[in-house]
């Protein structure tokens, strides 16, 4: 029978069956009456010729049911009788359905979610075309493998003499645009990229062109790309924006396009030191051939895209090889640096993949643990149903039927948890968005989507499947002769070794979850009791961008920036007028803001490094008062001072890392460096180590330079201010003055110090706080385990009871029977949890700080805390069953 056929007679079947049932009654009644013929025939009587083919053909009955099982719609059939019956079953018991259905919805709900955050940030794509081919190329340190920026020129060579890739492009995240001529000056971040840098992605503009070569030159590039959102709300999503002229720096740009709404460069924050959100874009506009000053400054992040069928491998290979001809022709610049080729895809998400995992297979434990428990109720649920089931089989019911009508009933429960848990996620989801660290990546990306969708009803169905099969294995071993019988015990053997080994396992995830959150809890604790080397309380800080009047067309040199010194004296003796205000001081780079800087430098009387080898230290510029106002403490010699301006004797301060490092036992004050070959400057104090790039980083060398001393331009400077009251208070008072000196300075992320350190650790955090919230809920749901477990089987034991208390036996020593039974359970799983847990602390070994994977301490008290709770969650049953009343015991069946 053709499929066609078969799928019509099936339909047929199913939506008009007395039709096809009378149909068939006639076609076998047709055939009885045609084999009575032929027996008529052979001088038989009619009446004796139908009983002789009734009994060589059989029961017209069976014959029909035969006839109705062999075609697919009797499957269809069954299962509809099935669901119809799981339904009723589970409507005469509401408790026991709300539970499990709850219980299901919170498990899968939380998986669903959490697969939500994961799929959107490892498992998705790259939202470009061909993502696979796309890779990020770095200069890597010969020395120690460490990945850096890349200088201009040094991608200029790349670009020119690799043989692997169809396009190479690359970006400066640094530039910002100071927007004039639409009310209060508004500070634009921008990025410089290379005229192919979209095509390289794929990108198409939603309004207007890409930009062209001819623009990617030095005095042609005065074109900008805007994003979505300026676009929207800097200038209210005109249609007509293209080729319009906008005021960017007291220069005019004109639009050439705008970017959809749906791009995003998907990269980590600290590529682009925190500023990988760009408002507006310009060409990059390199010199060809670029100048020789290009070599030694590394500001590019550059991206490049395979040329089809060259593996990454091969590649890599061919940018050694560039790498080889640099270091030959540049010692002085490129002698111990390589190039290093990344897919870009696990470059995003190389610093948050083992933590993403952690917390899904976290969430993947809860759910099993959810699903022991839903076992342990279906199988008290089979108990009261065993006659039932002995019912069946004595009427015909094989193992097969009986198999599918369970795990129809677990499919019932299922479709309504998977579908509440769905739910819940779909609302919780939002919910997480708004509390992820803000320097997660691919963030933009996280939505419930069709892989989502796909994730939650194969969980659902695995989650049936696994609470199911327990019922229906405990149903293979009913003996019809003894469930029939009035009285008989109800009790199924094997049953109390199958709920004690699933409290065993719950007790052991809890372990493992308990002793991973324990962890995470003391390494986030011990982070957070790390002295960041300044003062957090009642500081505020607020960033400036200060327009091109004040940087005299970035010239380099001291002295060439004295408006801005100009500037800042004038904001800082009206800031420190403000009622309140302590103190106030200038800085180029705040501490943990991701934002930073290196120079290379050399010591008076020290012999020269050899070519190409270069001592490089941290490069802070600060204005007087700095150390002062954020609490730094000065160990030696002075701090800066009002004194120490363009045409002072050139000063620097280091911190202790830089001073311990160069010198030693060695006092450095008055000590000599300098910075490329440029003037020798004396070192005037040692100051504090502060942590700048995270608690959770070991302070390296820093050198401290004053603000009117630096020789070059450093247009966003932050102000920095310690007040006797709230910060909050003073935001109002600070932006008035900031607007009186400069009208044209923008102003914004005006931030605490507390919550500067605070967003520092976020990812530590949240991830901390989401393994912490999963442990108790597995250790919640593992205590209303073995209280349901132990409930049920001292239930099952009252008789028992009633009989030791008759002989003589105490409370007290019933109590204590009972505690060692459910202590021995709960040791059992503790030791297992131990095997699990050393692997968990192995592998998110590297997201913990100050403690050892194997911290004693921890895993004693996570022991200690499990089997306590485990216990109380056991003694209620235990106490009930030592206040039996045998009178009442001996009568219980």
């Amino acid at each position: 029978m053709s499929l066609l056929r078969s799928m019509v007679v099936g339909l047929r079947s199913l939506f008009r069956k007395e039709q096809v049932s009378q149909e068939l009654d006639e076609e076998l009644n047709g055939f009885l009456e045609m084999a009575a013929e032929e027996k008529v025939k052979q001088g038989m009587t009619r009446k004796d010729a139908l009983r002789a083919v009734r009994l060589e053909r059989g029961s017209l009955d069976v014959t029909k049911e035969e006839v109705r099982t062999a075609g697919w719609e009797s499957f269809v059939e069954t299962l509809w009788q099935d669901l119809r019956f799981g339904l009723r079953t589970l409507r005469k018991c509401p408790g026991f359905t709300a539970v499990a259905v709850l219980t299901l919805a919170l498990g899968i709900g939380t998986n669903t979610a959490i697969f939500t955050v994961v799929n959107g940030i490892l498992l998705k794509p790259l939202p470009y075309p061909q993502p696979d081919r796309l890779v990020m190329l770095w200069e890597r340190e010969l020395s120690d493998g460490s990945l850096g920026s890349v200088a201009p020129a040094n991608f200029f060579d790349w670009h020119e003499q690799n043989h692997s890739f169809d396009k190479i492009a690359a970006i400066d995240p640094y530039p910002d645009f100071i927007l004039n001529g639409s009310g209060e000056p508004q500070r634009l971040t921008g990025a410089a990229v290379s005229s192919d840098f979209f095509s390289l992605l794929g990108v198409h503009m939603a309004l207007g062109r890409d930009f062209l070569s001819e623009e990617d030159r030095p005095g042609y590039n005065r074109v900008v790309v805007l994003s979505f959102s300026t676009w929207l709300h800097s200038f209210g999503g005109r249609q007509d924006i293209v080729g319009k002229q906008l005021t960017l720096n007291n220069a005019a740009y004109s639009v050439v396009g705008v970017l959809p709404r749906n791009f995003s460069l998907v990269s980590k924050a600290s590529d682009f030191q925190s500023r990988n959100q760009f408002d507006l874009w310009t060409p990059l506009a390199l010199a060809s051939p670029p100048e020789p000053w290009q070599r030694a400054v590394h500001s590019l992040c550059v991206f490049a895209r395979l040329k089809s069928g060259i593996p990454l491998q091969q590649a890599q290979a061919d940018m050694n090889q560039v790498a080889a001809n640099l270091q030959r022709a540049y010692p002085a610049d490129d002698k111990e640096k390589g190039i290093a080729a990344v897919p870009l895809g696990e470059h995003v998400v190389a610093n948050v993949r083992i933590a993403l995992f952690t917390l899904l297979a976290a969430v993947g434990m809860v759910l099993l643990m959810a699903c022991a428990n839903i076992a342990n109720l279906l199988l008290t649920r089979a108990v009261t149903r065993q006659k039932e089931i002995a019912l069946r089989v004595a009427l015909g019911a094989t193992s097969g039927r009986l198999a599918q009508q369970l795990l129809t009933e677990s499919m019932v429960l299922v479709i309504f948890g998977g579908s509440l848990g769905l739910s819940f996620a779909c609302l919780a989801v939002p919910v997480v968005l708004r509390y992820l660290p803000a320097d997660l990546p691919r963030a933009s990306e996280i939505t419930v989507d069709g892989r989502v969708l796909a994730f939650t009803t194969l969980l659902s169905l695995f989650t049936g499947i696994l609470f199911g099969i327990l019922p229906l294995l405990q149903s293979r071993q009913v003996n019809a002769s003894d469930s029939l019988k009035e009285g008989g015990r109800t009790m199924v053997t094997g049953q109390s070794r199958v709920r004690s080994a699933l409290i065993v396992g719950q007790v052991a995830i809890a372990m493992v979850l308990l002793t991973g959150a324990g962890l995470m809890t003391k390494s986030l604790w011990t982070l957070l009791r790390v002295s960041p080397g300044f003062h957090t309380e009642h500081i505020l800080t607020a960033r400036l961008s200060l327009p091109p009047q004040y940087t005299n067309g970035y010239k380099y040199g001291i002295g060439q920036h004295r408006e801005i010194s100009a500037f800042q004296s004038e904001l800082l003796e009206r800031v420190r007028n403000i009622p309140g205000v302590q103190s106030a001081a200038f800085t180029a780079y705040l501490p943990l803001s991701g934002v930073d800087n290196s120079r290379s430098f050399d010591i008076e009387g020290r012999p020269a490094n050899p070519v190409g080898v270069y001592d490089v230290t941290k490069y802070r510029p600060v204005g007087a008062g700095y150390f002062e106002t954020m609490g730094i403490r000065i160990e030696r010699g002075r701090g800066f001072e009002a004194r120490d301006i363009e045409d002072s004797p050139l000063v620097v301060a280091i911190n202790e890392s830089m001073a311990r490092r160069y010198w030693g036992a060695q006092d450095p004050v008055g000590q000599r460096v300098r910075f490329d070959n440029a003037e020798w400057r004396t070192v005037v104090g040692v100051v504090g180590d502060v942590h700048y790039e995270g608690l959770g980083d070991k302070p390296g060398p820093e050198l401290y330079v004053p603000y009117g001393q630096v020789p070059n331009v450093e247009a966003r400077p932050t102000i920095v201010l310690r007040s006797s009251i709230e910060p909050a208070n003073v935001i109002s008072a600070l932006r008035k003055a900031i607007s009186e000196v400069g009208p044209n300075v923008p102003v914004d992320q005006m931030e605490t110090m507390k919550q500067i350190v605070s967003s520092s650790v976020a990812q530590s955090r949240f991830r901390t706080a989401t393994l912490l919230i999963f442990a108790l809920l597995a250790l919640f749901v593992a205590s209303i385990g073995l209280y349901g477990v132990m409930s049920y089987m001292m239930s099952q034991r009252t008789r028992e009871f009633g009989i030791r208390v008759a002989i003589g036996a105490s409370s007290g020593a019933l109590l204590r029977l009972v505690l060692g039974q459910a202590a021995k359970l709960v040791g059992i799983g503790i030791c297992i949890g131990l095997v699990g847990a050393i692997l968990l602390a192995r592998s998110i070994a590297s997201l913990l700080y100050g403690i050892t994977p194997f911290d004693t301490a921890t895993f004693a008290s996570v022991s200690l805390v499990l089997a306590v709770v485990a216990l109380l969650a056991s003694y209620i049953p235990a106490r009930r069953a030592a206040r039996v009343d045998p009178m009442v015991a001996l009568r219980y069946e």
